[in-house]
């Protein structure tokens, strides 16, 4: 019912504006439709379609639709183009308060030409309110080296105010939040656990994305359910055009993804799945953990005029299972799986409306088996079912209305045991619903502004966040190619992972709704930045953040009774500046970046530094081309050191587990830690090189990639902490070499 009612109210808000009219003394009409690529059918994000002679323009958005108002009438030539694409110019009639449907294929440039074209030129639409955002090629993940297995995840951790805390995890933190304040969203629909292989790798392959948006903070109103950061993912439709298959092995994990066109439509289907876990031990302190994996997408895409004319439907799913099997009872074993389906339909409208419906299901399950071992049972299960209802609407002089209503129903279920071997179970669940408007203004040439709301309708935690959520984005422009921003947003999120930041490498982090005895998490950001184009491939940003956070969930080390809470509300903030430089060339690609930053936490009037604290942070990344499919890349990173509780000393306490044995185990007592101030102590700073080397063959049936990598060229030993038992420093990872190789049929 609630699916329906929401329905109801979002299409009769749509409906208001079908008939929306402005008056201009000037006879004008509009242009809109999609840009794809002439060899596949996919959608061309972020290309700049630009009215030659007019100065009027718009990117294209991540589904390759875009849409120009107040042309002037007449024959007008219209540009197309992108790093990568032959640019198309075609003529096309603008007539008197008339929309124009003008769908071009971009033709994609030759191999050689586009091995290092990895980003888009600048946007046309230069007064663009995107503090905060990275678009981030597919390629530019692909071409870094990769250490096993190319990864989304490890690529986001190279990028300005991204932290972490080892090489051994994927596990990411933005601007000093925890990381399950970073939203990942596939195709609209949320990931609970985005981790394979005890946490090294992400589940999301990179071969099934089209496009990524990556927001480091002051994200839109659409966006929420999150303190820190969006990641927001779309995978390929399929080769419209032709059946195409593509393989690939590594030294960890075969993979397989095949596409092909079906009628009015066209699908693609992906595996991956592991083979070969020993290739980790490098990973695991050469032990050996007899872990598998795999993940499995599709997606199959419908449109025909006849039937409704300018809509898209697609259905997706993706699944993805971790087991950890240890065929031995005196250890634990885990298995953690997601399980993800989505319905979306894009509609074109006959006025300049854009809508995006969908309705999800996104489960997550994980689960301890203790066997023999000293571990606890412990199971925990999520439902989420969402349905979203977006609107965009593009008025004359170019300003942009957003609103939605969005609804998600979800439910929690934890099982635990205690050493006493009493069962708990904490369920909960519950609907919330959040509606959203934002207003555009680009109808001046100098002057962004985006001002905007998300009203927090129904909450699922007992005590829910405040109502209302504004959030305001500016851009101003004193010449063409300088760019000065800012942002200031309040932002909320009521689900958490029961997590001790401690545990290096955690396998089982449960999700759960914020418990009735707490309330919610809430952020303010504030955000600053400059953005400089010296040309259209060499730029500089530079951005500057605050970050204030209240009621983060933290874990009661004062528990000392039954009845005491196991969690309790504490508050943080976060702040400092970041510097990157790009630069692209036809056979040469370059990013450097510098990130300054302090994270800290409040609690019991003690400050103290959060693990995932870094100040000081650098990165370079280079690439080059030296032609007929040969490339190399390098990445050279370097952080100063993390925070970590150091020991002050020992006593020894008697070990008496039942009571009533307590005059037999009398004078057996164990040497306890006594801990110092809370990560107080800071690790030596951190530094590797990784380089990699690809080749790639043309071949009459297929095209091979070859590569080649090699991370901590000049084995550095980075330490990765110390072993509170023996004080033995414990390093990231050594040198290691690794291959692939990649088939296309």
């Amino acid at each position: 019912m609630w699916l329906i009612n929401s329905g109801r109210f979002s299409l009769i808000i749509a409906l208001l504006f079908l008939f929306n009219s402005s008056i201009f003394s000037q006879k004008s009409g509009s242009l809109r439709g999609f840009i794809t690529d002439s060899t596949n059918g996919e959608a061309v994000a972020y290309a700049n379609v630009v009215i030659k002679g007019v100065s009027k323009g718009s990117p294209t958005n991540t589904r390759g639709y875009y849409y120009i108002p107040s042309i002037p009438v007449g024959m007008q030539k219209v540009s197309v183009s992108i790093v990568g694409y032959k640019t198309r110019e075609v003529e096309v009639k603008i007539q008197n308060d008339q929309i124009v449907q003008l769908n071009v294929k971009l033709v994609p440039m030759s191999l050689e030409l586009t091995g290092l074209s990895i980003y888009g030129q600048k946007s046309v639409r230069e007064n663009e309110m995107d503090l905060g955002l990275q678009k981030i090629s597919i390629k530019e993940i692909e071409m870094r080296p990769s250490g096993i297995e190319s990864d989304i995840f490890r690529a986001l951790k190279n990028t300005p105010g991204v932290s972490s805390t080892g090489d051994v995890s994927s596990r990411y933190y933005v601007r000093g939040g925890g990381s399950d304040q970073n939203l990942i969203l596939l195709n609209g629909v949320t990931i609970y656990n985005p981790y394979h292989a005890l946490g090294i790798f992400s589940v999301i392959d990179p071969e099934m994305i089209s496009n990524m948006e990556f927001y480091k903070g002051g994200f839109a109103p659409e966006y929420g359910a999150r303190l820190s950061s969006i990641l927001n993912l779309v995978t390929k439709d399929g080769n419209s055009n032709e059946y195409h298959a593509t393989a690939n092995a590594s030294m960890l994990a075969g993979k397989l993804a095949v596409e092909g066109p079906i009628p009015d439509g066209s699908f693609i289907v992906t595996g991956r799945k592991s083979y070969y876990s020993n290739s980790l031990k490098k990973f695991l302190r050469d032990n050996e953990t007899p872990f598998e994996f795999y993940d499995a997408s599709m997606k199959v895409n419908y449109s025909n005029p006849d039937f409704l004319e300018n809509a898209k439907f697609t259905i997706h799913g993706f699944i993805s299972n971790d087991q950890v099997n240890s065929n031995n009872q005196l250890k634990e074993d885990y298995k953690v799986g997601n399980n993800l389906f989505g319905i979306n339909w894009y509609q074109v409208w006959g006025s300049p409306l854009f809508s995006t419906i969908s309705l999800s299901y996104s489960g997550y399950n994980a689960q301890v088996f203790p066997n023999l071992s000293q571990a606890k049972p412990q199971k925990n299960n999520l439902s989420d079912i969402s349905s979203n209802w977006n609107f965009t609407y593009i008025y004359k002089d170019k300003d942009e209305l957003n609103f939605g209503l969005q609804n998600t129903f979800l439910k929690t279920s934890l099982k635990l045991e205690n050493i006493f071997g009493q069962n708990s179970s904490y369920d909960m669940s519950g609907q919330e619903m959040r509606g959203y408007a934002n207003y555009k203004f680009y109808r001046f040439e100098k002057v962004g502004l985006d001002i905007g709301m998300r009203a927090n309708l129904m909450s699922i935690s007992t005590r829910g966040p405040f109502l209302l959520e504004p959030r305001v984005n500016f851009t101003y422009m004193p010449v063409p190619t300088l760019s000065l921003k800012a942002v200031i947003g309040r932002y909320s999120q009521e689900v958490a992972t029961l997590s001790n930041e401690n545990e290096l490498i955690s396998i089982f982090e449960p999700w759960v709704i914020i418990p009735s005895y707490l309330s919610p998490s809430e952020a303010t950001h504030l955000i600053v930045g400059i953005q400089k184009y010296f040309t259209d491939k060499f730029s500089v940003e530079v951005e500057a953040y605050y970050k204030y956070m209240t009621n983060l969930l933290e874990e009661n080390d004062k528990k000392t009774t039954i009845s005491s809470y196991d969690y309790v509300n504490v508050d943080g903030e976060s702040y400092g500046g970041e510097f990157m430089l790009k630069l692209q060339e036809s056979k040469f690609y370059l990013t450097t970046s510098y990130s300054l930053g302090w994270a800290y936490k409040f609690k019991d009037d003690i400050k103290y530094p959060p693990r995932y604290d870094i100040r000081h942070s650098v990165n370079l990344l280079l690439d080059y081309d030296f032609g007929e499919g040969w490339i190399v890349s390098s990445n050279w990173i370097f952080n100063t050191g993390m925070p970590f509780t150091p020991i002050a000393g020992y006593y020894d306490r008697m070990q008496i587990d039942n009571p009533w044995l307590s005059d037999y185990l009398s004078g057996l007592f164990k040497s306890v830690i006594y801990w110092g101030s809370k990560n107080v102590g800071r690790l030596p700073s951190y530094h590797r090189l990784d380089l990699s080397l690809t080749k790639k063959f043309h071949f009459k049936f297929a095209d091979c990639t070859l590569g080649a990598s090699i991370i901590n060229v000049y084995n550095r030993k980075n330490i990765y902490y110390f072993d509170k038992d023996t004080g033995e420093k414990v390093y990231m990872l050594p040198f290691l070499p690794s291959v692939s190789l990649k088939v296309e049929l």
